[in-house]
């Protein structure tokens, strides 16, 4: 596995992956990251980023439940905070193999401890150097069945993640998953963009962007149903306004529960961010 030179934690400089464990209740973080996290806490953003990894927990179980899905990549993985990727794809299948890659050095620290034996993998390769991601992803995984690639609350910290997703997207083997997540300014982009300045202020570049340029990151892909939407409306419902605790598939898939973290935003609510599932093709 690819691994980069080692650099020492900085306790004072919030970081990405930190901030993120403050938002959605972890433990790994220090008082800059959880400062920052107040300065946030009014904005729009907080809700976007924890829906949308309660998004990427169903969407796991799906694949894993309705496609048969058993291989998993995360990048941008973050620290991690339970239920993760690992957990709910082995309670659908004891032999799912999970890689997560961050080039975070508190993550790529835990990544180590935790995730030192299969079919549990890390690597600390920077997301942008796809020659070497897709040399991690063949090392670890079965190329010729499926896979699913989980990018979720990632590309708004890469500058040119539209660039990097693409150079991958050539890579991946037709019929690869894909599980996307985006915080957006197209809805309250005042809170956004000044969440967005905030973050620039504080050290950490981010780039929230609008429906036609994520959907363009996509065009590879066939999306499921309903295709591009807010992560707190998957599955949609018909006739529920999301303030339930429980989600469901609904018509065509059968009716039936899922396990992962539920939706907590209201569904007649907007959110900041956009999310969906789709599948490479030819």
């Amino acid at each position: 596995m690819t691994t980069r030179p080692r650099n020492l934690i900085d306790p004072y400089q919030p970081t990405p992956a930190r901030l993120h464990s403050v938002f959605v209740g972890g433990k790994d973080h220090y008082e800059p990251d959880e400062a920052l996290a107040k300065n946030l806490s009014s904005s729009t953003i907080r809700p976007a980023i924890t829906e949308s990894r309660r998004f990427t927990r169903r969407a796991v179980e799906y694949l894993s439940d309705h496609h048969g899905v058993s291989q998993f990549v995360e990048l941008g993985s973050g620290l991690p905070h339970a239920p993760n990727i690992h957990d709910i794809a082995e309670q659908q299948n004891d032999t799912a193999r999970t890689l997560y890659v961050d080039s975070d050095i508190l993550v790529a620290a835990h990544g180590r401890v935790m995730l030192h034996e299969p079919p549990r993998y890390f690597t600390d390769t920077d997301i942008t150097d796809t020659d070497a991601i897709m040399g991690d992803i063949a090392a670890v995984m079965d190329m010729t069945a499926p896979l699913a690639v989980c990018m979720s609350g990632t590309a708004e910290w890469i500058s040119d993640a539209p660039a990097v997703l693409a150079a991958l997207t050539a890579r991946f083997p037709v019929g690869t998953w894909l599980v996307l997540t985006h915080v957006t300014d197209d809805f309250y982009p005042d809170h956004i963009q000044a969440a967005a300045e905030t973050l620039r202020r504080a050290g950490i570049p981010y780039h929230p962007r609008g429906r036609d340029e994520i959907a363009a990151m996509l065009a590879a892909y066939q999306l499921l149903a309903p295709g591009l939407i807010a992560p707190h409306r998957w599955p949609p419902i018909p006739g529920r306004d999301g303030d339930n605790g429980d989600s469901e598939i609904g018509a065509g898939d059968g009716i039936r529960r899922l396990l992962a973290t539920p939706s907590r935003h209201r569904a007649a609510w907007d959110l900041s961010a956009y999310a969906a599932i789709g599948q490479r093709q030819p």
